[in-house]
């Protein structure tokens, strides 16, 4: 019987007997690897999330710094109107102005480009203000 399987796949004739058991026990140990690895690769960090909703969390504008930039890139703190190089320049050489300790907020138009949002984030982290973050309008649609 070897001899005449040989003899077909000499003469180029198809060969219709697979023998798939070798196959199905590489796919079934690819599953019971992939079933036993699977949960080990979610990554968790060690957080808690605030409880409670966004309304209840408005942050003391009054204990802060906000920063309001309009559609010509200008940036308006405390009735001072900015650029980026010249805040960049007040919070280098007028270091006693600046209170490091109070979180800073961004308000931004929605048409200003994004790479101003993080130029002015990265300016203030950088100058050592510990907590930055965005101030966005709740939409009161229900």
């Amino acid at each position: 019987m070897r001899k005449f399987r040989h003899a077909r796949r000499l003469r180029g004739e198809l060969m219709s007997d697979i023998n798939i058991t070798p196959f199905v026990d590489v796919l079934l140990v690819l599953l019971v690897s992939f079933l036993i690895s699977a949960p080990l690769m979610t990554l968790s960090l060690p957080i808690q999330l605030p409880k409670g909703k966004l309304k209840e969390r408005v942050p003391a504008y009054e204990e802060s710094i906000l920063a309001v930039v309009n559609k010509k890139k200008q940036i308006a703190i405390r009735d001072q109107v900015y650029s980026l190089k010249s805040l960049d320049k007040s919070l280098t050489k007028n270091a006693r102005m600046w209170e490091r300790s109070l979180p800073v907020y961004v308000q931004m138009d929605e048409q200003v480009p994004y790479g101003i949002l993080m130029d002015l984030m990265f300016l203030f982290k950088n100058a050592g203000f510990p907590k930055v973050g965005l101030v966005f309008k709740k939409d009161f649609q229900d």
